[in-house]
């Protein structure tokens, strides 16, 4: 199916609004045009302020003054100004909200909506950022909204689809992950593999232990004390995540993707050999079983691309296979740098894009979608499937139990799913940790298990982004 989309708006927003379309009709299999005029063989969509009096079969969609003003000022709309609607159970935001006297449901800006929300505009333009350098959550248009716990593009390009339909009489087929209607991206971030390390045993016996930066229990500070010792004879938690992931996901025929270190550039990196016997032997088992082994850079790489791409290559030939998927430690990320590194380092897939402090949909996004190059003004070539939810965020949370958290994390598959979508899920091999992870070895199967009962697809980052068609 071919529809052709006519954009008549100003030189600085014209490229982003072809994005917010390209965005709401990447999940049908459909090819966009951008032509300048009317294709006879093939629906129109008009955007713009005036819809062209020669036009009789065209779908106007009216464009917002106030988006080419966002754009131009560096600002975002006004969260309070913001009207809502109800669209298949959902309460979806009116961003850019105008009057369309031919079509009283589309009173609003749709593609210039979408592009707000997840284009990573408002990590661009954000001067308030945490002690990390990341966007918070707090002051996203997302959890101003209340949107941050469902998908809202999803919702747009459905919403979308059903008006181009009705006013077409046309049909659009909908893209599958391989046959199933939504999916489940399996990831691990290997942030170290031992307590017998210099800087874990500084932080384990000294930071958590003694000096009692977690505020912990006596009990548990004693127990911390003693994980060194217990690697020492065999008993190395992080070592044993590694198994025990691995074994759960391929006992239920499912595969994972593992990002692995390679570099330290700061102190919040544990640098690990990942040449060991060990780690050679595990990598060797993930390839072999059809697992994939992507980078995880160190904290700095997402402002250096020459360390990046130092980084990824030394993975790259220890392997001995390509490594296509990213994922940022601690999610640093800046739109204005770090898309153009994984462009220049060759990366196809990424899945950074999460809040490290609050669980749901950063770009209310849930599918595989090109991220945007604010510096070219395109598209970028990496694929992003963002990151509903990590392990570290619920367990940190100390006004939930594991049950409630338990609960969040199958809360968020089913959006994904009742979405129609795909995303990201992280799991670290310290899930073993008793003490940080209390009850997790017990989660992580639950969460297996639910994924395989809601006949999502489950597999790698890689392979999900490829099979989406």
């Amino acid at each position: 199916m071919k529809i052709n989309i006519i954009v008549s708006a100003d030189d600085h927003i014209k490229q982003k609004i072809k994005y917010g379309f390209r965005l709401l009709f990447q999940p049908f299999r459909v090819e966009l045009e951008f032509l300048k005029t009317l294709s006879p063989d093939c629906p129109n969509i008009f955007y713009g302020r005036q819809l062209p009096n020669d036009s009789k079969k065209v779908l106007w969609i009216r464009s917002s003054d106030e988006f080419g003003k966002c754009i131009s000022n560096s600002t975002l709309p006004t969260t309070e100004a913001i009207s809502s609607f109800e669209y298949a159970g959902k309460k979806l935001p009116k961003i850019f909200e105008t009057l369309n006297p031919l079509n009283s449901l589309l009173d609003f800006d749709i593609p210039a909506a979408t592009f707000i929300l997840a284009s990573d505009f408002q990590d661009l333009i954000s001067l308030e950022r945490d002690e990390f350098d990341r966007l918070r959550a707090m002051d996203s248009l997302q959890f101003k909204l209340g949107i941050l716990g469902f998908p809202a593009v999803n919702y747009y390009s459905l919403f979308l689809k059903e008006r181009v339909e009705e006013y077409f009489g046309i049909e659009l087929e909908r893209k599958t992950y391989g046959g199933a209607d939504s999916a489940i991206a399996l990831t691990h971030d290997v942030d170290f593999v031992s307590f017998l390390n210099p800087k874990m045993i500084s932080r384990e016996m000294f930071g958590i232990a003694v000096l009692n930066r977690h505020g912990l229990p006596s009990r548990e500070r004693a127990t911390k004390l003693l994980f060194p010792l217990y690697a020492l004879f065999g008993y190395d938690l992080p070592k044993i995540g590694l198994r025990f992931i691995f074994n759960a996901e391929n006992s239920l025929g499912f595969k994972s993707t593992f990002f692995i270190k390679t570099g330290a550039t700061a102190k919040q990196d544990i640098p690990y050999n990942f040449r060991s016997k060990a780690m050679r032997n595990f990598l060797n088992l993930l390839t072999t079983e059809g697992f994939e082994v992507g980078i995880h850079p160190s904290m700095t790489t997402y402002v250096d691309v020459n360390e990046f791409v130092r980084e990824k290559s030394r993975l790259q030939d220890f392997i001995g296979k390509r490594v296509k998927s990213v994922r940022q430690h601690y999610l640093k990320f800046t739109a204005g740098k770090t898309i153009q590194i994984w462009e220049k380092a060759e990366m196809t897939c990424d899945s950074t894009l999460g809040f490290s402090r609050e669980v749901g949909f950063r770009n209310s996004i849930a599918f595989p979608y090109p991220l945007y190059n604010f510096t070219e003004d395109r598209p970028s070539t990496v694929i992003e499937l963002p990151l509903a939810f990590m392990d570290g965020t619920l367990a940190e949370n100390k006004t939930i139990n594991n049950d409630q958290a338990l609960a969040k994390m199958k809360e968020l598959i089913k959006e994904t799913r009742l979405a129609k979508g795909s995303a990201s899920i992280l799991f670290h091999n310290s899930v073993t940790d008793p003490i940080d992870f209390h009850g997790y070895t017990e989660i992580f199967p639950a969460i297996l298990q639910e994924i395989k009962e809601s006949g999502m697809m489950a597999g790698t980052l890689a392979s999900l982004v490829d099979t989406f068609a």
